[in-house]
């Protein structure tokens, strides 16, 4: 199984190009913070492609938070005659995790791009209202 789930804020503006084929792909970086070690940051490389790509080059910029789900892919090459690897998130999922233009997340929801068609129409429930469910006796949770 190759699965990577990364937090962080992007470290650069993204990079939207488009192949030859005239498929979009966006590459950005994202600076995620090491757990227990206050200050510390792991810099990954990330890149997506087609319309997660699109929606990453439109919206996204320097010091936005998001959420990346993926698998890890390993590159090899030579530059100079020395032989070098590199490792990239391939995004399958992205979240954005703050609003446009806010330092914080304070009363924002966050919306899978990737996973909902842009025409989906929003649905919220407010916490004073409960989502109907089935009470089966089955499970004591």
């Amino acid at each position: 199984m190759n699965l990577v789930v990364l937090t962080g804020r992007l470290t650069r503006d993204p990079e939207l190009k488009f192949g030859q084929s005239g498929k979009a792909y966006s590459r950005f970086s994202l600076a995620v913070d090491r757990p227990f070690q206050k200050g510390e940051a792991d810099f990954i490389n990330c890149v997506a492609f087609g319309k997660t790509a699109e929606l990453i080059g439109e919206y996204l910029r320097k010091g936005r938070k998001v959420g990346v789900t993926g698998r890890l892919q390993m590159n090899r090459y030579e530059a100079n005659g020395e032989k070098r690897t590199s490792y990239d998130v391939l995004v399958e999922n992205i979240e954005f995790l703050e609003a446009k233009g806010s330092g914080d997340s304070a009363g924002y929801e966050p919306h899978d791009y990737a996973a909902a068609p842009a025409s989906a129409p929003k649905t919220s429930v407010k916490e004073s209202e409960e989502a109907p469910f089935d009470d089966d006796d089955e499970f004591p949770f």
